[in-house]
């Protein structure tokens, strides 16, 4: 779960889809049990989206084949969740359909050179605090990109219809969960890359599994 807060969370400063890559480095720092700190980057290119969680874990969105691909490193294994499952539960999570209530708390700050306004409220019954900028070339079309792959993935289907739910660029988002505790996340640089098709591939030398999701037809 608290890796789907993680995910959702860098999903949404993923940029618009183009031709282009684009590159965003985050530090996601956690209180509760699972306390700490950890580097996150996104890679971004065509249809395709890279999060690599420290050196540990990585996950390739690809929205052309409508696959999500989880990378364990230490163990060299791919864990791919297959179209069928994924329908499914693209199909359950469209049941929910909350938009976030969020309110202007009246407070602002700079944060890594961008010209920060706070909103807070609940979204899915959680407590969500953004600090949001509206210094970002094309966030609306950013915005709406993220909605697109924040689908794809299916972690909080429907928080955000498009970048008009939403009331600017996030460069720090907090999320706090009874369950698990407060993770902050924290944009550190974002930056235009050449990205080359491996990074979004299975690396060789991973062995590929299929999700053991139920119904999902693996091991």
């Amino acid at each position: 779960m608290r890796l789907a807060l993680s995910v959702f969370s860098s999903l949404l400063v993923v940029a618009q889809l183009a031709s282009a890559g684009l590159v965003i480095v985050q530090e996601a720092d956690h209180l509760g049990p699972d306390a700490g700190r950890t580097r996150m980057t996104l890679n971004i290119s065509g249809e395709r989206a890279r999060i690599d969680v420290g050196d540990q874990l990585s996950s390739i969105v690809d929205l052309k084949s409508g696959t999500v691909t989880s990378l364990m490193h230490p163990q060299k294994i791919a864990m791919q969740l297959p179209k069928a499952a994924l329908a499914a539960i693209r199909e359950k999570a469209a049941e929910k359909t909350e938009k976030p209530d969020l309110e202007p708390t009246g407070k602002k700050e700079t944060i890594n050179g961008y010209a920060c306004t706070e909103y807070a409220g609940t979204l899915q019954g959680l407590a969500v605090t953004y600090w949001v900028t509206n210094d970002v070339p094309d966030q609306k079309a950013i915005l709406d990109q993220m909605a697109k792959l924040a689908s794809s993935s299916d972690i909080f289907k429907g928080a955000l219809a498009s970048g008009a739910d939403f009331p600017g660029f996030p460069i720090r988002t907090t999320v706090t969960s009874p369950q698990l505790g407060t993770s902050t996340m924290t944009v550190i640089s974002i930056r235009k890359a050449d990205l080359p098709d491996s990074e979004f591939e299975i690396p060789a030398g991973y062995q590929t599994l299929k999700s053991p999701l139920p119904g999902a037809g693996g091991n």
